[in-house]
């Protein structure tokens, strides 16, 4: 089975959100402000993802539902 980053992104953002509950969010700009200090720009567009997907699980879609 191949995954794309977008796809991992969306796994990993479900997963945090299990794991550290309303605290994802925070957990997750915390990680992408450390790579950000340590300069490592892939590893920043690839937390960015997860915060991107992270956000989206949040947001309900329009039939009221929720993504993913």
């Amino acid at each position: 089975m191949y995954l794309n980053i977008d796809d991992a992104a969306a796994i990993y953002a479900r997963a945090c959100r299990a794991w550290y509950g309303n605290r994802a969010k925070r957990m997750v700009k915390d990680r992408v402000n450390q790579l950000v200090k340590r300069g490592d720009a892939s590893g920043v567009a690839a937390w960015t993802k997860v915060a991107d997907h992270l956000a989206r699980l949040e947001r309900p879609d329009r039939s009221g539902g929720k993504l993913y």
